[in-house]
């Protein structure tokens, strides 16, 4: 076999490892902060220099998924997640023209709207218990989908107690300015963080 021939075999071979590392990559699911989230670039092809940066996520109260990155508070620009390419360390878009008006979208413009947020939002059980307020919440980066809310209460806005990780699937409604989650919870370490986390009471 000539040896352009093991040549262009081994280019196609290695041009396929790394497409296929590529997309194994953007399938893995990983666990995403707000508090990360915020300040990440969003650059296009490959431009060395971000186009602009996340400022806020606007999820939707009805399913907890993901509907929109907000770029500019002011005057309330956001990108899509159908516009997302690939979301590493920067979020990669295809160019500037997917920066649209919230208002564009109209479930977006719907949830704007209503001022539903999920950080600083205050926690309460459906007896009216106050739990905190939203201090961090993580999203999985592959369904978009919202996993936990971090609260806690605090002294005057500085020093913050009785910290707790609440799952998605024990919140009830999500609510302008307010989150409502189950009465039947019970406090439980989890690993690596020096907080409590609020699960179910297994039944009977």
């Amino acid at each position: 076999m000539c040896c352009w021939t093991i040549s262009y075999i081994l280019y196609f071979a290695l041009q396929n490892y790394f497409v296929g590392q590529e997309i194994l990559r953007s399938k893995i699911s990983m666990e995403r902060f707000y508090s990360k989230i915020l300040g990440t670039a969003v650059v296009y092809d490959d431009a060395l220099r971000p186009i602009t940066s996340i400022k806020d996520i606007v999820i939707d109260p009805e399913n907890g998924k993901v509907i929109a990155f907000v770029v500019n508070l002011s005057r309330k620009l956001v990108i899509s997640p159908i516009d997302i390419e690939s979301w590493h360390d920067s979020i990669k878009v295809h160019s500037e023209e997917v920066i649209i008006g919230g208002d564009e979208i109209l479930r977006v413009q719907e949830v704007m709207k209503r001022g539903i947020h999920i950080f600083g939002s205050m926690v309460v059980t459906k007896t009216g218990d106050y739990l905190g307020k939203v201090n961090d919440f993580s999203i999985d980066s592959n369904s978009l989908g919202l996993l936990k809310i971090y609260a806690a209460k605090d002294i005057l806005g500085l020093i913050k107690y009785d910290s707790r990780v609440i799952s998605y699937k024990n919140i009830i409604e999500i609510l302008p300015h307010k989150i409502v989650v189950r009465e039947n919870l019970v406090a439980v370490k989890e690993k690596g963080r020096e907080v409590v986390s609020m699960e179910e009471l297994p039944a009977g």
